[in-house]
C-alpha cells in the first residue's frame, strides 16, 4: 500500500472523456491522503498523522499520457530545420527526399538493439517530465517488415520501461519511392492479420502529397471490419476532407486539425471522435494553430499530444506543451489537464488519468502548489515524484 500526502489534489474524474465545458470540472482537494495499492486508488480521504506517508507533495495529479508520438526511431534531421528557416516547407522538403525518408533511410539501417536502447533513454525523458504513458507509431519503414520491426521495438520497450507504449500501425504516412500509392496500400490490406499480432490501431497521414481519403476509405473500411480502431492525421496541410472520413468511419481521433473549418468542427462536436491536437508542431513547423477554443465550444473532446518526432516536432516536454496550449490555443488549465490525462487515456483505450477510488492511475507528484506554474515556468521541471503502476520514482525535491 503507498499512502500519499497531498497538500492540493487535482485531478479529472469519471470514465468516459470530457466534452465541451464538461473538460473545465475537475475534483479539487486540499489535505487530503491518497491510497494505493498495486496502481489502484483504494481511498482518498482528510489527511490523517496516524499512518506513515510514503511520499508527500504540494501538488498531486494524474500523471501525462501523451496520445501522439512517433516514437520508436532514431537518427537527427537537423539540416532540415535550417532549410525550413530558409523558406523551405514541409511538402518540399519531403518531395526531395528528405522528411519522413531520411527517417526511413535511418530506422532500415539501425538493429532492433539499437532502436530499443535510443528510444528507451526516450521513455526516461518522458517519465522524468511527469508522463507515464505514450503512444507509439510505425511508419517510418514503408514496407511491411520495417513496419513491423518498429512494432516489434514497441514490444520490448513495454517489457523493460515502466512507461508504457500503445503501438499503433501508421504504414500509411508517406508514399514508398519504390511502388505505386495503389500497390502500396493493396499491400497493407493483405497483411492486416499479420500486423494484428503487433496492434488493433491502424493510422494514416492523409493529407495534401500523401494519402487522400479516397486512397484510403477502402482500405480504413476492411481494417474496421478487422476490428482495428482508426485514427488520423487529418487536415494538417490542407483541408482535404480527413476528418469528415475519420467521423465518419467513426474513428477513435483525428490528430492535428490545424486546416479544418466550421463544418468539420461541427462534424466533431457531435462525434465520438477526439480531436488529438499537437500545438508543438505548429510552433515549430511556424504554422498555424488547431481551433481549440471553437472546438471546445461547440462541445468536442480534446486530447494532447506532444508529436514528439525527428522532423517536424522534436520536442517532448508536456510543460512545454501545454505552455502552447493555453498561449495559442486559448485552452484553460483545468481543460488542458483534462486533455492530457484523461481525454488521451481514452484515446489509447486504457484506465488512467482519473485519480479516483477503484480506477487505475498513474500519479504525479510536484514541488509546487499551482498547476499553472507548471506551463507557465516550462523550463523549470517541478517533478518530484511518479508513481506508474504502483511502482515510485523519485527525483530530486526541487
Amino acid at each position: 500500500m503507498i499512502k500519499i500526502h497531498a497538500q492540493h489534489l487535482l485531478t479529472p474524474t469519471g470514465n468516459a472523456p470530457k466534452r465541451g465545458s464538461e473538460m473545465k470540472k475537475i475534483y479539487e482537494d486540499f489535505d487530503v491522503d491518497i491510497f494505493l495499492e498495486n496502481g489502484k486508488v483504494v481511498d482518498i480521504k482528510k489527511h490523517s498523522t496516524t499512518d506513515h506517508v510514503t511520499l508527500e507533495a504540494k501538488l498531486v495529479t494524474p500523471a501525462f499520457v501523451d496520445a501522439h508520438t512517433h516514437i520508436p526511431f532514431i537518427g537527427k534531421r537537423t539540416k532540415e530545420f535550417l532549410l525550413r528557416n530558409k523558406g523551405k516547407t514541409y511538402s518540399e522538403i519531403l518531395k526531395q527526399g528528405g522528411g519522413i525518408y531520411n527517417t526511413v533511410n535511418h530506422v532500415k539501417k539501425a538493429s532492433i538493439s539499437e532502436l530499443v536502447k535510443e528510444n528507451l533513454k526516450t521513455l526516461n525523458l518522458f517519465k522524468r517530465f511527469g508522463v507515464a504513458y505514450i503512444e507509439g507509431k510505425s511508419g517510418y519503414g514503408l514496407d511491411i517488415s520495417t513496419e513491423i520491426k518498429q512494432l516489434k521495438v514497441i514490444k520490448y520497450l513495454n517489457e523493460i520501461s515502466n512507461v508504457k507504449v500503445a503501438p499503433t500501425f501508421l504504414g500509411l504516412h508517406a508514399i514508398p519511392k519504390d511502388m505505386p500509392k495503389k500497390t502500396y496500400i493493396e499491400k497493407i490490406k493483405e497483411n492486416l492479420d499479420y500486423i494484428k499480432k503487433y496492434t488493433n490501431t491502424i493510422d494514416v497521414f492523409c493529407d495534401k502529397g500523401v494519402f487522400l481519403p479516397d486512397d484510403i476509405k477502402e482500405l480504413f473500411n476492411f481494417a474496421k471490419i478487422k476490428g482495428f480502431k482508426l485514427r488520423f492525421h487529418a487536415d494538417e496541410i490542407e483541408n482535404v476532407g480527413a476528418t469528415k472520413l475519420a467521423v465518419n468511419l467513426g474513428a477513435i481521433s483525428a490528430d492535428h486539425l490545424l486546416k479544418i473549418g466550421d463544418e468539420e468542427i461541427h462534424l466533431l462536436s457531435t462525434s465520438s471522435t477526439i480531436a488529438t491536437l499537437m500545438p508543438g508542431t505548429s510552433f515549430y513547423l511556424g504554422e498555424i494553430y488547431a481551433p481549440a477554443r471553437k472546438l471546445i465550444d461547440k462541445g468536442a473532446a480534446i486530447a494532447l499530444g506532444s508529436d514528439y518526432n525527428p522532423g517536424s516536432c522534436p520536442i517532448f516536454n508536456p510543460s512545454f506543451i501545454m505552455h502552447l496550449a493555453l498561449r495559442y490555443l486559448k485552452m484553460e488549465p483545468e481543460e488542458i489537464l483534462t486533455a492530457y490525462t484523461l481525454n488521451s487515456s481514452y484515446v489509447l483505450g486504457i484506465e488512467n488519468g482519473a485519480i479516483q477510488p477503484g480506477k487505475y492511475c498513474d500519479i504525479a507528484l510536484w514541488n509546487t502548489e499551482d498547476f499553472v506554474d507548471i506551463p507557465y515556468m516550462f523550463h523549470h521541471n517541478f517533478l518530484t515524484a511518479i508513481v506508474i503502476n504502483g511502482k515510485v520514482t523519485f527525483y530530486e525535491n526541487i
